[in-house]
């Protein structure tokens, strides 16, 4: 079993790297980098939100998480993964940042278990970028590329449900390829328990991925997790649960208004507090991955292509929100530096390129909403054109034969100087 695991550890060197210097130098961030006349610490706001509903059910009240006014408007995996934390915190008496208090000491726990829990990601995309064929030199610019774009989740806005979800995407994705398909359903569920915003590629999976006649079985394990999740809490407090779920409220004085802003229902508030229902526009997003699903059954052979449709449906999201928050984007850049990375080396680094450079662009209010909005959304649209595999190459097939990965020598100068 040692054995085992020190085999694995050497496979997986660079993303164990790559997290411990994440942790690191994510908690150096938010603990040195102080700002106001109290020296507060640089602690993502976010993750309180989801801290306080999970300590709700540490404490026993587990139907109370969406009536308790945390804002908290995904499904409750992450709070179940974070409430033994919260419960430790607790016990050790260690303060939260619930009414801005200035140096929160549960993050001493909190931060490094968050962070190293969002760098869940990393180990997926090495290992599917293994399972593709990728060579070692490219899957270490592949493993730092996505922790600078994956900083801007897990250290700046401090939503690990996202970053998990997206690994036991890639994961089921593995399973696929392997014909897996009981895994391919509970991986996929648990990934829809984290962030429903997966459910994005769930068309892709049953029209392009799993066999036709596991289909209803893998529906049935994607669906049943969050549906034992969520039933204590409909039953519990059904109004300010099911309010929650479907209308999906975010306001767009404090994040960022798009061209569907104006178009969204209205849910009242005054100031920056005012809301608006991303519901709607989400529901767009995944009629258009319906269609995108039923296109693709013509790619069901070819591995990269099917990832980087998985990419495009995560895209759709940013394209549909009617308020953008900068992490949305994380998403589809971690599925396109996927595919990018059997791509040629100036496609591969002009991908990485964009893609850090919207993801630091996105942070900032820089000039109107429109300049904003175009910005990300153009920029996301050239990383999915960077990252679009070569359709005159032979399709990778379920046996391992067809596009030959790119040979070390492929690689430009910063691959060949991580080896």
């Amino acid at each position: 079993m040692i054995q085992g695991l020190r085999t694995r550890a050497r496979v997986r060197v660079w993303p164990i790297g790559a997290t411990l210097v994440t942790v690191a130098a994510g908690m150096a961030y938010t603990m040195l980098h102080t700002f106001g006349p109290g020296h507060d610490w640089s602690v993502p706001g976010d993750i309180w939100s989801a801290y306080r509903s999970a300590d709700y059910i540490a404490w026993g009240a587990y139907g109370a998480i969406y009536a308790v006014g945390t804002n908290v408007i995904t499904f409750p995996g992450m709070l179940v993964v974070l409430a033994p934390v919260a419960k430790l915190t607790g016990a050790l008496g260690l303060r939260e940042d619930l009414v801005t208090i200035p140096h929160p000491t549960s993050w001493y726990v909190l931060g490094p278990y968050e962070i190293a829990l969002s760098s869940m990601a990393l180990f997926a995309s090495d290992a599917l970028a293994d399972r593709l064929g990728v060579s070692r030199a490219r899957r270490r610019f592949l493993c730092v590329a996505q922790a600078i774009v994956l900083w801007n989740v897990d250290v700046v806005w401090g939503h690990p449900e996202d970053a998990v979800a997206v690994a036991l995407v890639i994961y089921a994705l593995i399973q696929a390829f392997d014909g897996r398909w009981a895994r391919v359903g509970w991986l996929m569920g648990t990934a829809v328990a984290m962030q429903p915003l997966v459910l994005l590629i769930l068309p892709l999976l049953v029209f392009a991925v799993v066999e036709r006649s596991k289909v209803a079985s893998f529906l049935v394990r994607t669906i049943a997790p969050s549906v034992v999740l969520l039933t204590v809490p409909l039953i519990s407090n059904f109004s300010a649960t099911f309010h929650t779920i479907v209308r999906q409220p975010n306001y767009p004085l404090i994040d960022h208004i798009t061209p569907w802003t104006s178009m969204a229902p209205k849910l009242g508030g005054a100031g920056t507090s005012v809301a608006v229902a991303a519901g709607p526009g989400r529901i767009v997003a995944l009629i258009c991955s319906l269609l995108l699903g039923i296109w693709a059954r013509r790619w069901r052979e070819d591995h990269l292509m099917v990832v980087w449709a998985a990419g495009i449906c995560l895209a759709l999201r940013c394209f549909t929100e009617s308020v953008m928050v900068p992490f949305y984007i994380w998403p589809a850049l971690a599925m396109c530096l996927l595919v990018a990375v059997r791509s040629a080396r100036w496609r591969l680094g002009a991908a990485a390129v964009v893609g850090v450079a919207i993801t630091i662009y996105s942070d900032y209010h820089l000039g109107p909403w429109w300049m904003w909005w175009s910005v990300v959304s153009f920029g996301l649209v050239a990383v999915l054109l960077l990252a679009r595999p070569d359709v005159s190459e032979k399709p990778t097939r379920p046996d391992g034969q067809g596009r030959q990965p790119p040979t070390d020598d492929d690689s430009p100068a910063l691959l060949g100087a991580l080896e």
